[in-house]
């Protein structure tokens, strides 16, 4: 089968453009379009796990519903009872969920699986969608029984994908349903997983799942697992513990299930005994035990942090988290080692070690964070900048965001005393404001540091804010105090706008700020902020400009602007606090007035370049707005909403006076500039019609009156600004109908002069404006905002005190919105002005002819802006409706149309009529007309194709448009919004926004069932325009342009048609037949017509026509694509390559059978009978059930439909291969069929006979591409039919104790006496053919190695498997013509000839398509075809080239694999004749063919195990015992055998202490290739080598694992030189070293105690280097070994750091230094920085690893070497710091003593190891270290002297960005020291000062408050270079 190419679908992020205030939204932010249907991404799933167990209560559908209804209700929208209609929509909403009930039981009791039960399915997300949980709880529970059985293995098809769908739906938000309620059973769930996850399926070409199948499943399981039974646990531990073998890929497995279904929600006492107690410790063990190379870390902290959250408090972490910080610390990639690093989910980490505050865990938790942030602290520096830095902010954020939801999850919980899906957290482990200030103050360091990072400046306002809502009173001051300088400084416009986004962040909690035990608030800072923001308004900077815009915007729309200063002298209930507020209210009108004045200066300023530059578009310019404008727009405009909506009526007046005034007074030929004009004076209007509609109408009356003269009528082109105030009246009359009603004589006088046929067509579109928006003011339902809240601002302040009701949430109770509803006069109103300007037009345009051409484009105009304005109250089409699906369960007259109105609200109609039908007849008409008579006015016929879109079903606002909304109020509410508080803290625009969000996606929603001759009508003429073409005659008349845009028309109508074919469900078989018959090849059709027909078929991608999932209509269109006539045009080829290749990438294996499992009988008859008999939902009539005659009529039905289903599939198929086989087609069409008839393979159906046999011919193809079909085809229907193996269970002898079923930790696993059984024992193998056919074998490598399944199946022996050794009679009819086929010699030939041609570079590797093919023929058919087979091999083997040796090596790997089954006879005559060929091919290999052999091998000793390819195996051990010359030689024949050795793992563990010991004599070898081949095979062979690992003592030695100490005690015997040259003393170092050494620590350092190993001394100099002797380059050569061997096992083993390399530091240190040797010092100086500096100590090693450094530093060794141990031991402390701390007194004493020494270089090292860990707070800086470094920097001795200097330097530069105060005390003292006469010590002291100079200047103002005048006089004289003037 052809494999899928994969797509990617991102979101994509799009700026949206907006023509009304209405969709603008109030955080002034660009904002970002979603793809609501994109596939879930598990990981991002995953990491939501928090958000969702915390955001349950506060969904926005939250409501403490009264009693009686909650019995019936889970939950129900409480804003839908705020819709004007909410009695109807109730009353619906009950209907429509009977009506559900009724089709999801019925489609299960009729057999209606297809299309009824998926329709019903859907109905049901579409009313969970609109109505939420309005259902009972035992509804629930049902319908997610009907569901739950569809999800089982084998079940990969898309309606159970789309089942899975509504159930991760039905279980998504918690404390619905309880563990009591509802019982999931997991091991279906989970067989599924392991099929679509771990089987392969698509690879092997046997199914095509549906896109997101996995994913959706992943999820299902996700929601799923908090109710899968108590017994869960356990049977899920047995299930899944044979699967892990800790050196096998299966490993992953249980990992992978065990935290997918591991249920971690059980209480806390089922936990003692069904739940963690059972698992928890052996988890740790393995996350504790594997400290290297871990491929299941992830898994595990996710397992241990779900368990903390969903059983809080249950788990004591303490005595863990010194290795839980150990890996978060070397996971934050610090420093510049690029060594191995842990592997830490941060996401889940962090909710970790939240969930650990307030515990038990907590003060030792605290401890390791304040470590953690210490040391991490100064990487957040800006100058520090790295990669480190965004893992560290991640981890901070992180940190913060799970906190608050934790907060609120505790909040919630206290709150609401119902039951609930997880445990509530204790009330012990609360968190309390304490805990939370030592968290918040712990990372506040860091998040000062964060404010002006370089990278990830997402993270900091979030961070910020998260800090905030925990801890107002300690973030606010730091953000109060970086803001003010911010704003002040006019240099570092950088620092400016990063702290401005922080404060963004923290806007919310300084709103509402609460009084703190004084009394006080920070809200006062909000006035003066606003005050001090005006300046950000420059539209030179746009950055900044848009983050002031969201400030001014959040604030405005948060706080009442009310003067509320006269309260301080009216009302004495005031706090000084709200006395110092309601004053600073009083500069409200002055501010008013300058943002005002700020913001039409920005206005006047665009207007004015608009004409002068092309930055901004002219009034009439059509294309869309760039991104300053739109900022500038929305920015404008939700600042001016929110004065508007907020202020009171005399501050309001401040602002509309402005606006008024600069309406009178300007005029600009600018787009953005009139957009933002008439938008404000819309609001103005809007929120205050009293006060600004009439002075705005008038205005607006007189300029038009003014500026329209008889001109304007006649004039192609119209001026500006008669434009400017055509659109500003468009804007303006977007007021309250009454308002329009009440000034009709004015509306009409607008009307009349701006309506009239123009010329002009941006005239005419702007003047349409008006009369489309005057229609929908009219026509539709809006809300009217905040009405009673203005009023309340304009009472006095002993009334209503505004201060007191800043972010005031909603009172839901109380909270009554009024809603404008059309009335009968507005809809006479409308009625007349459709009568006056839309029914001429109609009549005009029903006798076009003669009608220009604009002017029948002007004329379509208004038809479209009168549909569009009115059609909110235009009824539907109506008419007899047309059935589209055969199915009895749907009844398209029943299904309902959403209701969006109350009942009895007036509609238009004309004299009776429709007006949608009277403007569809004229449409058409026209559509004809223009297509017959003038086919090229295209844009009149574009326009006409437009009005189709809209006409049948849209009520005002389309999906398009809600999305828009939906993605505007999300961003608006994520401004807005209190996360911690939740919905209940919602302002009231907030909930306005969302009631009006809930109307409009009623409206938006379209009911494609009612499908009607109108509809049809309307389809047929789209088709017709879709594939229309021009007259022979007009063709070469018309220039290429005119064509393009020709084209263009066509593809809209394409694009159109095709919505409507979604809207309205199975439509498109309605017209597919027209369609199809543009293709027919005897049909006379033109270029034009062919290519809109395959445009129709084939656009949409997954949702295209042809791959609609049905095989009755891929019958009829997949023929009809490949029988298309040829055609050389490039647009008709790339249309049909489009078409085969869409095919390949999305078709999935339809389902041909359905079926229903007893269980889904059962829930649909209960679902019937759920609701109670007082429950709305309750009606016994509608919900009885079928009778038993239907029955009994529809039980044979999925049978009936199963046969025609697969009759359609093979008729499909037949007609496919039909073409396939047709001579006379060309190449391509020949090639889509062949493509077609791949997708056709399917497990569940055989593919017919005659196609396999066309496949199989098709193998010598001179096609490329059609090979690699018939090879993927061929090999996968070889799999689907193989002979049915017998398989039985395998009976283990013995069975150790605690390794099987019901198995407790700790589990012995490893190489135990019982699984000896499993291991390959060359000794105990059979000897005899029958020997060999009696025998058992067992192909897995991991059985056994941990626990043993319940049931152990694996292979019968061969002599029992009957059905594989058959004869050539035995085979059926195809298999005979398939075995015939291979047995032809030409056909061999041509085959080997064809699959060994060299073509592209990927096709070098190993093709695993043709082993499969290999392996399935020897599989099926024996030894049939191994003649066939030989005498190619043979060729092939003798080939040099290297695509025949790759070949060679497929065939060789698919006989080799298919033969296992064999009788052993046949396998010893094949092996007979197979060895000799394959022995002569490894010795004289070359390069090029050893990885594809050594994948071929690789492949064979995967699929197999040890014992079963004993052939195998003594053929490649004899080449490695074969002596040769040739290193490559060797190295190839070790690779082999490592490659097959490599998958038998612990299994063929006796094999590899053979090839141990054959590589024990050739350990050292001259050739880099050769050495390093047998150090990787050594590092293979004690991969098995763990410190915990299980080996029985009474296994024989050649069964237990080699040990990696053994290997190295090999090594280390012949090392003896190196060590030599380690111990070597230099006499001119020698004496000084001692001398040294002796005066230095007599007075500063503790003499080092328990020294007791060797002393070593010095190197020697690099002149006797240069002499080596013979045995000294063997032991180099050995070094070089030993280091392949290190570096290799660090980068496969499990541990970390074997013990037995500890010993090898003095090697490394020494060589990593080495002189004489550049390679060796290069290799050794890399193996130190990658692995050494980095690697990870356990608590067990690191008292050696110490003692090994002491002994190094401590005797007089080579200066150099202790450099580098200096250097190794800062960074291994650095990164092990919680496995060092206990030994910090050690450390310590070395790094003091190192200070001592001889050598300047030693000192200096030491002391920048000293300083690293004084920064990191490793060490704590005491005044009595100071005072030792000062004694000692004064003594006379010149070592010890300058030892205590750099010490205090260390002190020094161990604080780069502070100043403590003990540093300036260190820095006086070091200062004495800069004129010292030893120039040693003088240039230490300049180096140290320099260096603080250089990270302390930027901050030098803060810190030099540290010091006195005297000492900074001090540092100025030492700091400040002395200028010379001449």
């Amino acid at each position: 089968m052809v494999s899928r190419k994969r797509r990617e679908y991102r979101t994509r992020t799009t700026l949206l453009e907006s023509d009304s205030e209405d969709d603008v939204s109030s955080s002034g932010s660009a904002t970002e379009a979603e793809d609501l249907e994109e596939d879930i991404d598990m990981e991002d799933l995953d990491t939501t796990e928090l958000e969702n167990v915390h955001s349950d209560e506060d969904c926005l559908e939250t409501e403490d519903a009264d009693k009686k209804r909650e019995k019936h209700f889970c939950k129900e929208i409480w804003q839908l009872k705020k819709l004007p209609y909410s009695a109807e929509l109730e009353e619906q909403a009950n209907r429509h969920f009977q009506m559900i009930k009724k089709g999801l039981a019925e489609s299960i009791l009729l057999n209606d699986a297809a299309t009824g039960f998926c329709h019903w399915t859907m109905e049901l997300d579409k009313y969970i969608d609109f109505y939420g949980r309005r259902f009972s709880k035992e509804e629930h529970i049902q319908l997610i029984r009907i569901f739950l059985p569809l999800v089982k293995k084998g079940a990969i098809f898309r309606n159970v994908k789309i089942a899975m769908r509504t159930l991760y739906t039905l279980l998504c938000k918690k404390d619905f349903l309880t563990r009591e309620d509802l019982v999931i059973e997991w091991r279906p769930l989970m067989e599924l997983y392991v099929e679509v996850t771990f089987k392969n399926l698509e690879e092997d070409g046997l199914f095509l799942m549906p896109d997101g199948f996995r994913s959706d499943l992943h999820t299902l399981i996700f929601y799923a697992r908090p109710y899968f039974s108590d017994e869960s646990v356990q049977e899920l531990l047995d299930e899944v513990r044979p699967f892990m073998c800790i050196w096998d890929e299966s490993c992953l497995r249980y990992w992978k299930l065990m935290d997918l279904f591991l249920c971690t929600s059980l209480p806390v006492e089922k936990q003692l005994t069904h739940g963690s107690a059972i698992w928890l410790d052996e988890a740790w063990y393995w996350y504790e035990q594997i400290t290297n190379n871990s491929l299941f870390e992830t898994q595990a902290i996710k397992m241990f942090a779900r368990l903390s959250v969903e059983c809080p408090g249950h788990i004591d972490w303490t005595d863990k988290l010194d290795l839980i910080f150990s890996r978060l610390l070397r996971a934050l990639r610090l420093g510049h080692v690029t060594g191995l690093c842990q592997i830490f989910n941060q996401e889940y980490g962090s909710i970790w070690l939240v969930f650990m505050i307030g515990t038990k865990s907590h003060e030792k938790l605290m401890s390791h964070l304040r470590d953690l942030f210490n040391q991490v602290e100064s990487f957040l520096h800006p100058s520090n900048n790295g990669l480190h830095t965004q893992h560290i902010m991640v981890l901070l954020s992180k940190l913060l965001s799970n906190t608050l939801l934790r907060l609120k999850r505790e909040r919630s919980e206290k709150s609401q005393s119902r039951t609930r899906t997880l445990t509530k957290i204790p009330d012990e482990m609360r968190l309390t404001q304490a805990h939370l200030d030592e968290l918040v103050n712990m990372l506040l360091p860091s998040l000062k540091l964060i404010a002006f990072t370089k990278t990830c400046k997402e993270l900091v306002s979030p961070a910020f804010r998260s800090a905030c809502l925990l801890c107002p009173k300690i973030i606010l001051p730091v953000v109060l105090e970086m803001v003010y300088p911010a704003l002040e400084t006019l240099v570092e416009p950088h620092r400016l706008l990063q702290t401005l986004g922080t404060l963004l962040g923290v806007l919310i909690p300084l709103v509402k700020d609460e009084p703190d035990e004084n009394g006080k608030t920070y809200r006062s800072h909000v006035i003066t902020i606003l005050n001090s923001l005006l300046p950000g308004l420059d539209c030179n900077d746009i950055s900044k400009c848009m983050v002031t815009y969201q400030i001014i915007g959040v604030i405005v729309n948060m706080i009442p602007i009310v003067d509320c200063s006269e309260a301080v002298h009216v009302r004495c209930d005031l706090s000084e606090d709200e006395k110092d507020l309601c004053s600073a209210t009083a500069s409200f009108d002055s501010l008013i007035s300058m943002l005002m004045d700020r913001m039409f200066d920005m206005l006047i300023a665009v207007g004015q370049t608009a004409s002068t530059t092309s930055t901004h578009g002219s009034i009439s310019a059509k294309t869309g707005n760039n991104i300053e404008d739109q900022i500038f727009h929305r920015g404008t405009l939700s600042v001016f909403k929110g004065i508007c909506r907020n202020s009171s009526t005399e501050l309001f007046n401040i602002a509309v006076n402005k606006l008024y005034n600069v309406a009178c007074e300007h005029v600009f030929d600018s787009r953005i500039a009139n957009d933002v004009i008439g938008d404000m004076i819309q609001v103005a209007c809007k929120f205050h019609p009293d006060i600004a509609f009439q002075k705005f109408f008038k205005l607006v009356i007189s300029k038009l009156q003014g500026c329209i003269t008889p001109e304007f009528y006649t004039d192609e082109k119209v001026e500006f600004g008669t434009l400017w105030w055509i659109s500003i009246a468009s804007r303006m009359i977007k007021v309250h109908p009454k308002l329009l009603l009440d000034n009709w004589h004015m509306v009409e006088t607008l009307m009349d002069l701006v309506m009239p046929i123009k010329k002009c067509t941006t005239a005419t579109e702007k003047a349409l404006n008006v009369l489309d928006n005057l229609l929908d003011q009219l026509t539709s339902i809006q809300i009217n905002s905040l009405v009673e809240r203005r009023k309340m601002y304009d009472l006095p302040t002993d009334q209503f005190l505004a201060i007191r009701h800043w972010a005031a949430p909603v009172e839901k109770k109380n909270w009554n919105p009024e809603w404008i509803i059309p009335t009968q006069e507005s809809i006479d109103r409308s009625t007349q002005l459709l009568r006056k300007w839309l029914i001429p037009t109609i009549d005009a345009l029903n006798a076009p002819t003669g009608i220009p051409k604009k002017e029948m484009l002007h004329r379509l105009y208004l038809i479209r802006s009168a549909l569009l304005g009115s059609c909110f109250s235009l009824p539907l089409l109506e008419g007899k409706i047309i059935p589209l699906a055969d199915s009895h369960i749907i009844t398209p007259e029943d299904e309902m149309m959403t209701i969006v109105k109350p009942k009895g609200t007036p509609e238009i109609s004309i004299d009776g009529k429709n007006v949608r039908k009277i403007i569809l007849d004229c449409t058409i008409g026209l559509i004809n007309w223009l297509l017959e008579h003038n086919p090229d006015d295209v844009k009149s016929l574009q326009e006409a194709v437009s009005i189709l879109r809209s006409l049948p079903l849209n009520r005002g606002y389309t999906k398009e448009l809600y999305n828009t909304s939906s993605t505007s109020y999300r961003v608006t509410k994520t401004m807005l919004c209190d996360k911690l508080a939740g919905n209940r803290s919602n302002i009231e625009m907030i909930v306005e926004e969302y009631v009006m969000l809930l109307h409009r996606k009623r409206v938006a929603h379209t009911q494609g069932w009612h499908y009607n001759e109108h509809h049809k009508l309307l389809q047929d003429t789209l088709l017709k325009v879709a594939t229309s073409t021009y007259s022979e005659v007009s063709y070469s008349n018309y220039k290429l342009f005119e064509i393009s845009v020709y084209f263009q028309n066509r593809a809209k109508a394409q694009a159109i048609l095709l919505g409507k074919l979604r809207e309205h469900p199975y439509s498109y078989k309605r017209i597919v037949n027209d369609i199809l018959a543009f293709l027919e090849p005897g049909n006379d059709v033109t270029h034009e017509q062919l290519k809109g027909a395959l445009y129709l078929l084939i656009d949409g991608k997954k949702q295209s026509l042809m791959l609609r999932m049905e095989f009755e209509q891929q019958s009829k269109m997949w023929p009809a694509l490949v029988k298309v006539q040829h055609s050389e045009k490039p647009s008709i080829i790339a249309l049909l390559e489009t078409a085969q290749n869409m095919i390949v990438d999305n078709y999935e294996s339809y389902r041909l059978k359905y079926e229903w499992e007893p269980e889904n009988v059962e829930a649909a008859w209960k679902l019937l009978k759920a609701a109670d008999e007082g429950s709305p939902l309750h009606n016994a009539e509608m919900l009885r059930g079928p009778t038993k005659e239907e029955l009994a009529k529809y039980k044979d039905l999925l049978t009936e439909k199963y046969e025609k289903s697969k009759s359609n599939y093979f008729s499909l198929i037949d007609q496919l291969f039909s073409l396939a086989n047709d001579p006379t087609l060309h190449w391509r069409p020949l090639d889509m069929a062949y493509s077609m008839l791949s997708m056709q393979v399917r497990r569940d159906c055989p593919l017919p006979d005659n196609v396999v046999k066309m496949f199989v011919r098709l193998l010598i193809n001179d096609t490329v591409k059609t090979r690699r079909i018939a090879s993927a085809v061929v090999a996968s229907w070889l799999k689907m039919t193989k002979p049915k193996a017998v398989k039985r269970e395998y009976v283990i002898p013995y069975k150790a104790p605690n390794t099987s079923v019901g198995a407790k930790h700790p589990i012995p696993y490893g190489f135990r006496a019982d699984n000896r059984c499993m291991m390959y024992e060359e000794e105990k193998l059979p000897k005899t053919d029958e020997e060999w056919d009696a025998f058992q074998f067992c192909c897995k490598q991991n059985w056994g190695s941990y626990t043993w399944p319940a049931k152990l199946t694996t292979y019968a022996p061969l002599k029992e498997q009957k059905a594989i050794d058959r004869s050539f009679d035995e085979f059926s009819e195809v298999e005979k013509y398939i075995v015939e086929t291979f047995q032809d010699e030409k056909f061999m030939t041509r085959f080997r000839e064809l699959f060994s041609i060299e073509m592209k570079k990927e096709d070098e590797l190993f093709n695993a398509v043709h082993f499969s093919l290999f392996q399935g023929l020897f599989r099926c058919y024996g030894d049939v075809l191994t003649h066939a087979f030989r005498t190619q091999l043979e060729i092939l083997l003798a080939s040099a080239k290297e695509y025949e040796q790759k070949l060679a090596a497929e065939i060789t790997a698919g006989l080799i694999n298919g033969s296992k089954l064999w009788k052993y006879e046949k396998q010893r005559k094949m092996w007979n004749w197979l060895d000799p060929l394959l022995t002569k091919t490894f010795e004289i290999m070359k390069e090029d063919g050893l990885r594809n052999w050594g994948v071929a091998i690789a492949t064979v000793c995967g699929c197999s195990e040890a014992r079963m390819l004993k052939p195998l195996l003594d053929l490649l051990f004899k080449l490695v015992e074969r002596p040769t010359d040739n290193a490559y030689a060797a190295s190839s024949r070790m690779f082999l055998v490592q490659s097959a050795l490599c998958q038998f793992e612990w299994r063929g563990v006796e094999l590899w202490n053979k090839l141990v010991d054959m590589m024990k004599g050739s350990l050292v070898q001259p050739f880099a290739n050769l050495r390093d081949r047998v150090a990787i095979s050594l590092v293979s062979a004690t991969w098995y080598d763990l410190p915990a690992v299980n080996v029985d003592p009474s296994l024989p030695k050649r069964l237990q694992p080699p040990r990696i100490a053994d290997i190295s005690a090999l090594y280390k015997d012949l090392l003896g030189t190196c060590w030599d040259e380690v111990r070597l003393v230099r006499d001119a170092d020698s004496s000084i070293g001692v001398n040294g050494t002796a005066n230095g620590m007599s007075s500063l350092s503790v003499p080092t105690n328990g020294l007791n190993g060797e002393t070593m001394t010095h190197s020697a100099s690099s002149a006797s280097l240069a002499e080596v002797s013979e045995v000294k380059k063997q032991a180099r050569l050995t070094l070089r070994a030993v280091i392949s061997f290190v570096f290799n096992t660090c980068n496969q083993s499990y541990d970390a750091y074997p013990p037995s390399f500890i010993e090898l530091l003095p090697l490394w240190c020494h060589y990593s230094n080495d002189v004489g040797d550049e390679e060796l010092q290069k290799t050794c100086s890399s193996l130190c920085i990658t692995q050494m500096e980095a690697i990870y100590i356990s608590p067990e090693n690191a008292p050696e690893v110490i003692r090994q450094f002491q002994q190094i530093l401590s005797s007089p060794c080579w200066w150099k070497a202790k450099v580098a141990a200096l250097k190794m031991i800062r960074m291994l402390v650095f990164s092990n710091r919680y496995v060092f701390r206990i030994h910090r007194d050690d450390i310590g004493m070395i790094l003091v003593n190192s200070l001592n020494d001889s050598q300047i270089e030693v000192r200096e090292r030491a002391a920048d190891a000293l300083s690293t860990l004084l920064q990191s707070k490793f060490f704590e800086t005491t005044s009595e270290l100071i005072n030792k470094f000062c004694t000692a920097a004064h003594s006379k001795d010149l070592i010890q002297s300058h030892g205590g200097v750099l010490g205090l330097s260390a002190i020094i530069l161990a604080f780069p960005y502070s100043v403590p105060t003990l540093l300036p005390g260190v820095l006086m003292t070091i200062c004495k020291f800069a004129t010292d006469k030893n120039a040693t010590i003088r240039d230490a002291v300049k180096r140290t000062l320099s260096e603080f100079k250089r990270t302390h200047q930027d901050s030098w103002r803060e810190h030099e408050q540290q010091f006195n005048e005297d000492q900074l006089m001090v540092l100025r004289d030492l700091l400040i270079s002395p200028n010379y003037y001449v």
